[in-house]
Parts: structure tokens; C-alpha cells; sequence
């Protein structure tokens, strides 16, 4: 006696088309990520060579208490300045190997919370094998903390 398969015909068949749009879905969702991950502005011009990301991308929405920097090539460094009030060299976190300057507010901070709407952040850089006073260039960007 033949035995019953144990799935039906349309539930295979509604399986395998479940399966292939959430690979669609998760490519087109990739696909979208890559693409705004590029900042326009960098890309066209020289900072491109030295500065690889934005913490926050340009125009990104954020909390009070996001984590703001650069991510630079690893032969650059630099500090930032969030609205106006440049943070102290012991209040930043840096990776020099990865290039990476980030700041994060809190209590007892140069600032301690973003301000509600639009903030802005001036990173200072400059190569490692020179100094600030005679190689600094200034990438400024604004994000809205909502």
C-alpha cells in the first residue's frame, strides 16, 4: 500500500515561494543599506581619501544619548566638537589602529545629552605624521535627535 506524502502538493509549492521572497526581501534589504551608507558629500570630494563613515550619517534621526564620531583611515586623527563645545582628549574613545574617534554622552560630560532638533558635529583632523596647528581640516556635519 502506497503511503500518503506527507506534504500536499500546494503547501510545498507555497513553501518554496514564502522562501524565495524573504531572500528577495532580505536582498532588497541589504541592496537598500549599502546604498545609504554612502554620504554624497565625502564622496565627492577629497575628504574621501581620509574619512570612511559619519557617526550618525548626515541627516540620520537619534537619541539624546547617541554615540556621535568619525571613522577615519588609520593614519589620521583628530578630535570633535558637538555644538560648538570641543570635547576633551580623555572624554573621547579612540581606536587609532581603526581610525575610529567616537564620543558618547553622559552625566559628568563636556555634554551630556544631544539637544532636541538639529545638532551638529565639526570633527577636526588631521594626519598622524603632522600636527594640528599646521594640517587640520574640519568635516562638519548635522543629524536631528528626536
Amino acid at each position: 500500500m502506497p503511503s500518503a506524502p506527507v506534504y500536499s502538493f500546494r503547501f510545498r509549492l507555497l513553501a518554496g515561494l514564502v522562501i524565495v521572497a524573504a531572500v528577495g526581501l532580505f536582498t532588497l534589504a541589504y541592496l537598500s543599506f549599502q546604498e545609504g551608507s554612502e554620504d554624497p558629500i565625502l564622496q565627492s570630494g577629497e575628504a574621501d581619501e581620509f574619512v570612511d563613515e559619519l557617526i550618525p550619517a548626515r541627516s540620520a534621526s537619534v537619541v539624546q544619548q547617541q554615540t556621535v564620531g568619525i571613522d577615519l583611515i588609520p593614519t589620521w586623527t583628530g578630535v570633535l566638537v558637538v555644538d560648538g563645545t570641543e570635547i576633551p582628549q580623555d572624554q573621547l574613545q579612540v581606536t587609532p589602529e581603526l581610525g575610529l574617534i567616537q564620543f558618547t554622552p553622559n552625566e559628568g560630560q563636556a555634554v551630556e545629552q544631544l539637544r532636541a532638533g538639529t545638532n551638529t558635529v565639526d570633527a577636526i583632523v588631521w594626519p598622524r605624521s603632522e600636527s594640528r596647528e599646521t594640517a587640520a581640516r574640519t568635516i562638519s556635519w548635522t543629524f536631528e535627535v528626536v
